[in-house]
């Protein structure tokens, strides 16, 4: 029975080891990779700005690279429109912002309007298997 008891606080110390461990990466890691890029926010935020870009997209790159490879192995058309729709959609937000922000109102709504009209004829006017069916 002692031996029992000796075994659930064995556990219980081992799980609060294993806790401050792992606190202690996740502080070490903080002060090795935050602090440098809070300097840097506020001695260049230009610099800052374009290095956490850069930073973002290359994790969300790599993090989509298997996914796009499969995808594009399955089935080639699919890949390509499901691509493209990704595409009008990053155009048909980030156009109409920047023209909002060059104050071009008109060209913005304009841009909107294609965007989805585009994007309507890309998710359901045509299908990823190639057979263009009518609802008669």
């Amino acid at each position: 029975m002692l031996k029992k008891i000796a075994r659930g606080y064995g556990a219980i110390a081992l799980a609060i080891v294993r806790f401050l461990a792992l606190l202690a990466v996740s502080v070490g890691a903080g002060a090795v990779i935050v602090w440098p890029l809070w300097r840097l926010a506020d001695k260049d935020p230009g610099l800052y700005t374009i290095l956490f870009a850069v930073i973002f997209l290359a994790i969300v790159a790599i993090l989509a690279t298997g996914r796009i490879k499969q995808s594009f192995r399955r089935n080639r058309r699919a890949f390509g429109l499901s691509l493209a729709r990704k595409v009008v959609i990053l155009a048909g937000v980030c156009g109409p912002v920047l023209l909002v922000l060059a104050h071009r109102r008109l060209f913005a709504l304009i841009a909107l309007v294609m965007a989805f009209a585009v994007y309507g004829f890309l998710a359901f006017g045509l299908s990823a298997t190639g057979h263009e069916t009518s609802a008669n």
